[in-house]
């Protein structure tokens, strides 16, 4: 690569830019394109299996390059977060009719766990979006959870790894995000990498832990929280949410609650029943979906629901009074199959809310968005029409319909 004052203005611009984003692919805006170089464009070469060629051919290190059409980017795009890569946005922020240089902006990163968020056709598996980050101090574990297709944040602490490395099968996260630290230790990186299959970022925070997230809550302490004196969580949190500002470049106000985990109220299911029963993932077809218990159940309506479903299987409840309601509320449903299949037609034309919601907050929605939004939310009222004109007493006091 060569150095700084031999490089032309918009190279110059270009390896600035990705000197600051050095573990993602830089998708650089030169009008109708992307271009990426050197080893972007090698990259780019092996997985998307576009053609690499040089801008300057005639001199001693020419600069590799690799392009792609501006409007072919969600072709191209989820093939490089599937093999593993963030890529970097950057686009054009001044006129391009101006005589100097055109002024280029990192508008976000994409990752695995915000590809969802680009367009409205990768969200269609309907799955769960979870990133998830990982401190460790004093022989404690920290853990923070965010599901960024529900907003839902949880973090938790533990004393052991065996521990961790449980919920996290459980959670099957898009990404993690481990302290720098971290970076050495062997058993993570193969537990994650290797046998998980997951997506590992190293990344390192520059604000104080606990006032990184009092800021963020605009609150003087965390105690409502439950998080006051949980000092890993609390360090766990901060580094993810720390990444997602730094990759998303938007106002996370969205993120207005966390809260501390501590599984109690779920049956405790390991690693290995996880797998012999087949819950969520079957070794003999290698699928997520097929002969699974998750694949027979799943006849949900809307991919919120279907997120649901998954989670209530890896979170069996245990609480009596907890399983009961769940159970009434199905049995009340099952007494009165007429009504039953009026909402079901009317939940299947419910679009995934919690996904447009973020990419309203984040300013990354569609026209297309907002006319499935207005479609979702008449729907829904036409389901709690319903039930309210011929559902029973009991499940109107479930759904809390008065």
């Amino acid at each position: 690569m060569e150095e700084l004052e031999n490089l032309t203005p918009a190279m110059r611009q270009y390896k600035e830019i990705k000197d600051k984003y050095k573990d993602a692919i830089l998708f650089f805006r030169m009008w109708d394109f992307y271009e990426m170089f050197w080893e972007d464009a090698m990259i780019a070469h092996n997985v998307l299996w576009i053609a690499v060629t040089s801008r300057n051919k005639n001199a001693k290190n020419p600069d590799i390059l690799a392009w792609i059409p501006y409007h072919a980017k969600e072709k191209y795009l989820p093939k490089l977060i599937e093999a593993g890569y963030k890529v970097a946005i950057a686009e054009q922020v001044s006129d391009p009719k101006l005589k100097w240089i055109v002024q280029r902006e990192v508008s976000r990163v994409i990752t695995p766990a915000t590809l969802y968020l680009e367009w409205e056709e990768y969200a269609k598996e309907n799955v769960s979006n979870y990133m998830i980050s990982i401190v460790y101090d004093d022989a404690r574990y920290g853990l923070s959870i965010l599901d960024l297709s529900t907003n839902k944040w949880l973090t938790s602490e533990f004393d052991s790894f065996e521990k961790l490395s449980l919920q996290i099968y459980k959670i099957s996260p898009k990404e993690v995000i481990l302290e720098k630290k971290l970076f050495g230790d062997d058993s993570i990186k193969d537990l994650l990498s290797k046998k998980y299959s997951l997506n590992v970022y190293y990344f390192e925070w520059e604000w104080e832990n606990k006032q990184k997230l009092l800021n963020h809550f605009w609150v003087k302490n965390l105690i409502w929280f439950w998080l006051e004196w949980k000092t890993m969580a609390v360090k766990s949190s901060s580094l993810l949410l720390q990444y997602l500002e730094l990759n998303q470049k938007s106002s996370l106000d969205f993120l207005q609650s966390i809260s501390y985990e501590t599984f109690s109220e779920y049956l405790d299911l390991d690693e290995s029943t996880i797998r012999n029963l087949d819950l969520i993932y079957n070794f003999a077809t290698k699928s997520h979906k097929i002969w699974t218990l998750f694949w027979i159940l799943d006849d949900t309506k809307t991919a919120m629901w279907t997120r649901f479903l998954r989670d209530a299987i890896l979170k069996p409840l245990q609480k009596k009074a907890d399983i009961e309601t769940r159970l009434d509320m199905i049995d009340e449903f099952l007494k009165n199959t007429v009504l039953l299949d009026k909402v079901q037609n009317h939940l299947k034309y419910v679009s995934d809310i919690d996904t447009i919601l973020n990419r309203l907050a984040l300013n990354r929605s569609w026209p297309k968005d907002l006319l499935n939004l207005k479609k979702s939310l008449e729907e829904i009222l036409e389901v709690f029409k319903l039930i309210e004109k011929e559902g029973s007493e009991k499940l109107k006091r479930l759904i809390n319909i008065n």
